[in-house]
């Protein structure tokens, strides 16, 4: 069996101001700092034997934070990195909203068929974090592993985590920042999901 845990970078400043940060690399803010070290304490416990994060300074302060109490491998995977958002980079939600209807509103309600102008589509997304996840599966067997991710490629992990294909998107959550999902992976490579956006150790902040 593979145990996977699943968390989301912590606040970055994209997330403060509600730009869309996509593959820029923004930093993290004092808020993200503090959830960094309650979530980092909450996983204390955990017998984490390896860590996998993006190359983004949000994801991988979020795993260097938690992996202060296991101080154990941590390997980068590209393809654990956001959606290339194109033409939405940087740019403000509500400015994004008025300038693109069509591709706001697919985002928003009908995700599955989403692609960012200039960027992915959600369908490349799911297919490339989905290649990511089974070759750490394959190489982790026995072991828990904790994956530090983005909030659209953790939606698309955890919905062929829950065995559905990119159509069911919509019926996945965008976890909030530095929300937990805890996934055991059997010897048969079935999914039990045991633990999905978690934050109430976050409560209040």
């Amino acid at each position: 069996m593979v145990k996977l845990i699943l968390v989301r970078h912590c606040q970055a400043q994209g997330n403060l101001e509600r730009y869309f940060q996509g593959k820029i690399d923004s930093d993290i803010t004092q808020k993200g700092r503090e959830q960094i070290g309650i979530t980092a304490e909450v996983l204390s416990a955990e017998p984490i034997d390896v860590f996998y994060t993006s190359a983004k300074q949000r994801a991988r302060k979020s795993t260097d934070g938690i992996n202060f109490y296991h101080d154990m491998p941590v390997v980068t995977d590209e393809r654990l990195t956001e959606i290339d958002a194109g033409k939405w980079e940087g740019r403000y939600l509500t400015d994004i909203e008025k300038e693109f209807p069509k591709e706001y509103d697919d985002w928003k309600n009908n995700p599955a068929v989403f692609h960012a102008p200039g960027g992915e589509s959600m369908s490349q997304v799911y297919y490339r974090v989905s290649a990511a996840l089974k070759d750490i599966i394959a190489a982790n067997q026995g072991k828990t592993v904790c994956i530090v991710s983005h909030g659209c490629a953790i939606k698309c992990m955890m919905c062929f985590l829950h065995g559905w294909p990119v159509d069911r998107i919509a019926e996945i959550a965008l976890g909030s920042n530095m929300a937990i999902n805890v996934v055991k992976v059997h010897d048969n490579l079935t999914f039990e999901i045991v633990m999905e956006n978690y934050t109430d150790h976050l409560s209040g902040r």
